[in-house]
């Protein structure tokens, strides 16, 4: 028996050994963080060889600034990144990210993803360095006794009849009817829903007509007092009756559920001519720079995220969409979206979704976008003259784009 016992125990310490441990930065906190800890709780307790280890960096740009940091000093900075949409093309330029084509199994798992997904991790180059996983698509979110106060029974569905409503709303409550966005998502399914482009051929497109019919129009809703400009305050502000609706992502609703105080109604994103929405959230890319054991780690555990059962267990706690169309033909998942009004719009919206523009002079040019939106929004600064000028100060980002 003696001769066993260190048998036994060298044979535990290589049983240990033989674990890989992987890190994943990720950037959501609040009730989405807790979810991505839940969720790599779940998968730690249902792996023998993988331990995955969350490391929160406070946001997207967060787990972008580690990521760039980690490539200037040769060593990255997680094995995971949980990077948004836009910012994928940036990482993967600098040759940071392992091509996931090269990975066991790829092409069934990829083939199981919605579409518009599909497009939005494939590259010009064909190759994918990230894959879909909290993804997400904005709806409206509105105050039913605000709406009631004003004569409406139902939420406004085209953003004509959005116009009209805000205008009776702020009449007959006092308060903002709906609080706008200068960040460009939202604007990005409107002008798309108007028969416009965002960008195109290498150039920044919101100086045509489709796209500035789109931003005169929001403008008019800011010049007769209708709306006021979305900030991280707009929650708050909903919450305690002083925004009557706003427009955000389907993933905003465990955050609404925690602090909003009322039973509040969700709707499908208004549209002009035709609707379309823009997709967004992140995505999950594995560092090229570690070793083959830990990609091998990493891959188990995004593949494992991606399965449907995953998915349905951090939809329940996340609510963001389905990003495999067997998720959203399970019973169970069918079932939990009727359960609460409102809950199914999003994977609803996605036989009509697509990609946000992820060129690097689009990103790189977003925060110029915002100013020359707040501008005219809040200064009530010329449309033409300031989309313009908009145009011709970013055109120098989009140089290499074809």
């Amino acid at each position: 028996m003696k001769k066993l016992l260190p048998l036994l125990t060298l044979t535990l310490l290589s049983s240990a050994a033989a674990k890989t441990d992987v890190t994943f930065m990720y950037g959501l906190g609040g009730e989405l963080g807790k979810a991505i800890e839940s969720m790599i709780k779940q998968f730690n307790a249902a792996q023998n060889d993988v331990t995955v280890r969350g490391e929160f960096a406070n946001d997207y740009e967060g787990v972008v600034q580690k990521a760039l940091a980690g490539i200037a000093a040769g060593q990255p900075s997680a094995d995971i990144l949980q990077l948004e949409v836009s910012y994928v093309p940036r990482i993967a330029a600098s040759g940071a990210l392992l091509n996931l084509k090269t990975m066991p199994g790829f092409q069934k798992s990829f083939d199981s993803f919605w579409p518009v997904f599909k497009t939005q991790v494939t590259r010009d180059d064909g190759n994918v360095y990230s894959m879909p996983w909290n993804n997400s698509n904005p709806v409206l979110y509105y105050n039913p006794e605000l709406l009631k106060k004003a004569g409406m029974t139902t939420p406004p569905r085209t953003y004509p009849q959005l116009r009209a409503a805000a205008k009776k709303i702020k009449d007959a409550t006092g308060v903002a009817a709906i609080a706008l966005p200068s960040f460009p998502w939202v604007l990005e399914g409107a002008i798309w829903s108007n028969g416009g482009e965002v960008v195109d051929n290498g150039k920044l497109l919101l100086d045509q007509p489709a796209a500035k019919e789109v931003i005169t129009d929001w403008a008019g809703f800011f010049r007769d007092g209708s709306a006021v400009l979305q900030t991280p305050n707009t929650t708050a502000d909903f919450a305690a009756g002083k925004v009557a609706m706003f427009m955000a992502s389907v993933a905003s609703r465990p955050g609404l559920n925690a602090s909003v105080p009322f039973k509040f109604g969700t709707a499908p994103l208004p549209y002009y001519k035709k609707p379309v929405v823009p997709v967004g959230g992140a995505t999950l890319a594995i560092s090229k720079g570690v070793s083959k054991e830990r990609q091998d780690a990493a891959w188990k555990f995004i593949t494992w995220l991606a399965q449907p059962e995953q998915q349905f267990t951090w939809i329940k706690m996340a609510n963001y969409v389905p990003i495999t169309r067997t998720t959203s033909r399970l019973p169970a998942y069918q079932a939990y979206v009727k359960s609460v009004p409102g809950l199914e719009i999003g994977g609803q919206q996605l036989p009509y979704a697509r990609p946000r523009p992820t060129t690097a002079g689009y990103v790189q040019g977003t925060q110029e976008i915002i100013k020359a939106l707040d501008k005219i929004f809040l200064q009530s600064a010329p449309i033409d003259a300031t989309l313009g000028d908009l145009v011709q100060r970013t055109q120098p980002l989009f140089k290499d784009t074809k």
